[in-house]
């Protein structure tokens, strides 16, 4: 059915109203939200609270066995009593003193097993880091063709609206039948939900950026600015010593500590011995003339009776050939991270260009062609409504594409790798 070309295309050109109302929005480039991130991310900042535990933890491994004192008195009398000060009592007095003295240079290998912690939670403080920007890249990407979708949402709504009106004056005219006044107004309702969905997406997109934030910024007054970040958005994560990626660097030093941890382990066969000296003093009584000092020294050596610690050493075997398969397992986790982002930055660079040179191009023209028909009378408005709709879908499918191909040379440069 034909409708009169005049009142239709007024119906649908004329200038949509504004639907979103100026907020107070604070618009984060994504360097600027890098810098947020790296001050306030949860998972960051737990993470150099390890990083300060395991530092704490060379101090604790260099700690030598605490020398004890023994103060005593024996052989008391209570039948005798003396005069004067603590040492005239009539009772033996003794000072002694014991040290332990490690032996299979225990505290060696404890400091070497705490500075390979340290090395390996530096690294997984690097590695949490290159992680949250590549959080940080998804959420802002996803805010800032969040922010895009629900505005052509918005205005497939308000064109679906108008379209819906219009059909609705040309049926109470007796121009248009009933069915298809029906039709317009649930393609309109569904148009609307689409549009309550993006606001949805929209909102939701707004939190989760917010939440990799710290809550620095509050969700509903946070935005993104209007570029596309390129690769270079976000910094590339430092090479390691060796070249690796920090968290093989982190996974390595698990084994070299696994490895420190199963000496020490070992070494505890190994028996300490405890040197004890002692200093006794005996005061004058009816049974001694003058008062007596004797001194003593003894040595102790632990007796493996009870506990031969296997259960020790088994058990930092088992840690050692545990942390040896996490490192094969990073290490093939490292290779087919990117290799899979190397393939999805192809593909979403191949995606994007054919959108953006071949299916949006003629899109648009349809919707011009379509502008024409339907002022000349040779389109109907079905037509007219599912070539618009079409345009709009493209729209979006584009800007999904464009967020892919950003986030895809992003994640591909965090993962370690260089994008084409």
């Amino acid at each position: 059915m034909r409708f009169r070309s005049c009142f239709v295309l007024a119906a649908l050109v004329l200038p949509l109203p504004c639907l979103v109302q100026a907020a107070d929005f604070q618009p984060l480039s994504l360097a600027d939200a890098d810098r947020l991130l790296l001050e306030a991310n949860p998972a960051i900042v737990q993470a150099r609270a390890a990083l300060a535990g395991a530092r704490a933890g060379i101090d604790i491994a260099a700690a030598r066995p605490n020398p004890q004192l023994t103060i005593g008195a024996t052989s008391v009398d209570p039948g005798q009593k003396g005069s004067g000060g603590y040492w005239k009592h009539p009772t033996d007095n003794v000072v002694r003193i014991d040290q332990v003295f490690e032996r299979g240079d225990k505290r060696t290998l404890r400091l070497r097993a705490a500075e390979s912690n340290l090395t390996a939670t530096q690294a997984d403080l690097d590695n949490t880091i290159r992680l949250a920007r590549g959080d940080l890249a998804n959420a802002w990407i996803d805010l800032r063709a969040a922010r895009e979708i629900r505005r052509i949402a918005d205005e497939n709504a308000a064109l679906a609206r108008r379209a819906a009106d219009a059909a609705e004056l040309r049926g109470k005219a007796g121009d248009l039948a009933g069915v298809d006044v029906a039709r317009f107004a649930a393609d309109a309702a569904r148009v609307a939900n689409d549009a309550v969905q993006a606001g949805l997406d929209l909102s939701r997109a707004r939190v989760a950026l917010a939440l990799l934030l710290g809550n620095r910024v509050p969700a509903d007054r946070l935005d993104t600015t209007d570029e596309w970040p390129g690769a270079d958005a976000l910094p590339a994560p430092a090479a390691s010593v060796a070249g690796e990626r920090y968290d093989v660097v982190a996974a390595r030093q698990r084994v070299a500590q696994a490895n420190a941890l199963r000496e020490v382990a070992r070494a505890q066969r190994t028996r300490d011995v405890s040197i004890g000296v002692q200093y006794e003093h005996t005061p004058a009584n009816t049974n001694n003339a003058v008062a007596e000092n004797a001194y003593g020294l003894s040595l102790s050596i632990p007796l493996f009776l009870g506990n031969d610690y296997r259960g020790d050493i088994a058990r930092s075997e088992a840690d050692y050939g545990a942390a040896e398969q996490q490192l094969v397992a990073t290490q093939a986790g490292a290779s087919s991270e990117q290799a899979r982002l190397r393939a999805e930055q192809a593909a979403s660079a191949t995606r994007f260009t054919r959108l953006r040179d071949v299916v949006l191009p003629a899109a648009e023209r349809a919707g011009r062609g379509a502008d024409i028909a339907i002022q000349k009378g040779g389109m109907s408005l079905t037509d007219y409504l599912d070539t618009q709709r079409t345009l709009r879908a493209t729209r979006i499918e584009a800007i999904q594409a464009r967020a892919d191909l950003a986030r895809a040379a992003l994640l591909l440069r965090l993962a370690g790798d260089t994008p084409q």
